[in-house]
């Protein structure tokens, strides 16, 4: 019997009770408890600060350095930036939902039990990142480096992707069935895709790169 594929936890963060605020948060502060919106964060140096229990909402997060922060039980939305750093950073039961940024930094991020959402990335660095139980909805991502990333449970609904590198990879249960591989869509570290699940176009889309891996000549 086919061993059917895991589907992520989806995330559920508690914002029962949040207080409104304007707070301007600095590096390594906790934000507990509070609904963030409308901020102009652009340039701000935020490493090793904590959101607990946060909304953080429509955001301008151009050149923001996020590397080593933490979101526990939070939900954003619409962050705008052409870059931003979260390096290193730590994510769990967080929704991010509206997300528009030309290269986002996440070498080494952590994601546990998270909704990406209607996100617009043009360069999405998630090398060495460990992830489990992410789901990836209405995404446009066009070019994706998961070198060397270890993924657990992770699934693409509806989503669109333009280039795609899993070398040196480890993956289980990822459901790549949900997303469309651009015309000209740049591939590499095939072997890295073992422990994934595709569907009979993607098949045919990277029969030639797996081929090309195993050595194998297709011959009339």
């Amino acid at each position: 019997m086919a061993r059917r594929t895991s589907r992520p936890v989806l995330p559920r963060p508690d914002l029962d009770v949040l207080e409104p605020s304007s707070l301007r948060p600095v590096p390594g502060d906790l934000v507990d408890g509070l609904d963030l919106h409308d901020l102009d964060l652009g340039g701000s140096d935020l490493r090793g600060t904590r959101f607990l229990n946060c909304r953080v909402r429509e955001v301008s997060a151009d050149g923001i350095d996020l590397r080593r922060s933490r979101f526990t039980d939070c939900a954003l939305a619409e962050w705008r930036g052409s870059e931003m750093n979260l390096a290193e950073a730590t994510w769990r039961e967080v929704e991010f939902s509206g997300l528009r940024v030309g290269a986002f930094a996440g070498s080494g991020l952590v994601l546990e039990r998270v909704l990406l959402e209607d996100a617009r990335v043009d360069y999405l660095d998630l090398r060495g990142s460990t992830v489990t139980d992410l789901t990836l909805r209405g995404c446009d991502l066009r070019d994706v480096d998961a070198t060397g990333c270890t993924w657990t449970r992770v699934r693409f609904e509806d989503c669109r992707l333009g280039g795609l590198d899993t070398t040196g990879a480890t993956w289980r249960s990822v459901d790549l069935r949900g997303a469309e591989f651009a015309a000209g869509a740049q591939i590499a570290g095939v072997a890295g895709l073992r422990g994934a699940v595709v569907d009979d176009a993607q098949l045919l889309l990277l029969a030639p790169l797996l081929a090309a891996e195993l050595g194998l000549r297709v011959e009339p």
